[in-house]
């Protein structure tokens, strides 16, 4: 299949950890009623990113049982499952995506890099992850080689520039923090997301916690930065479409024109 189904879950955690679950389960029947071969939720959606809830009492072990949950609910209905939430890890804390393939089993797991250490920031008592991962994923009838950002990662090129070195095609973008109408900044993070996608030739699907936590804008974005699909402010599940052939094909062609002579590497010092 060349063409790819994403569903982008525009749509804030409940204060209720109870609640959570069965939330997702029903989201999971309507991106795979949709046609969909993957499911990404905003970041931290296991906590919905609430500050106050940033503390090893609201974390999850490699055993949790609800990541049990997910994998099951991933194999039930066939669809790949990026899910971001709050882990322990060698006694500290870390920012974690889990994405499941369409068989339930582990694809990827990856911790943000870039934590939001800075001055009042809500991830002060996060440690960083190691490093940027990616792997190859079934969705539908293609295998795609996939990454992943967190948020604040891909603010920085550094963190692009990794990922397409390990062959990234699509990059999985949860976040947590205005995109298209930031005080200060207006839409520049969306633009400079669009810039990353171009820079380093892969796709990128981000999708972002609606108003009023956030302002929503969740996304596809192509090789050529491009938007694809993209939603408002309000809670949604965004379908979005990629298509895997042409995606390939651009990359390719840049590749014949520009080459790895075009990087240049010994000039950056």
């Amino acid at each position: 299949m060349s063409v790819i189904r994403l569903a982008l879950a525009q749509r804030c955690a409940p204060d209720d950890p109870s609640r959570r679950l069965p939330l997702l389960r029903q989201w999971c029947g309507e991106a795979s009623a949709s046609g969909a071969h993957l499911l990404l939720l905003p970041e931290m959606w296991s906590t919905g990113y609430a500050p106050e809830r940033m503390d090893h009492a609201h974390a999850w072990d490699d055993g949790e049982p609800a990541l049990a949950v997910v994998a099951s609910l991933a194999a039930e209905h066939g669809l790949a499952i990026g899910l971001t939430y709050l882990a322990r890890h060698r006694g500290a804390l870390r920012n974690r995506l889990r994405l499941y393939g369409a068989d339930g089993e582990l694809a990827l797991q990856y911790d943000k890099v870039h934590i939001c250490d800075f001055t009042d920031g809500a991830e002060t008592a996060l440690q960083g992850g190691d490093g940027f991962v990616c792997a190859d994923l079934g969705l539908g009838g293609a295998t795609l080689r996939v990454g992943a950002m967190i948020c604040y990662d891909r603010e920085f090129p550094e963190a692009g520039r990794a990922l397409m070195r390990h062959g990234a095609e699509l990059v999985l973008v949860p976040n947590a923090c205005p995109m298209r109408s930031d005080a200060e900044l207006g839409d520049v993070r969306l633009q400079q997301l669009r810039g990353r996608a171009l820079e380093n030739r892969f796709a990128v699907a981000l999708c972002n916690y609606p108003a009023p936590q956030y302002d929503g804008a969740s996304c596809l974005i192509d090789a050529r930065g491009r938007l694809l699909a993209w939603a408002d402010d309000g809670p949604t599940l965004l379908m979005a479409e990629l298509d895997v052939e042409a995606l390939r094909h651009w990359r390719a062609e840049q590749d014949e024109v520009w080459g790895e002579s075009a990087l240049r590497p010994s000039r950056y010092r």
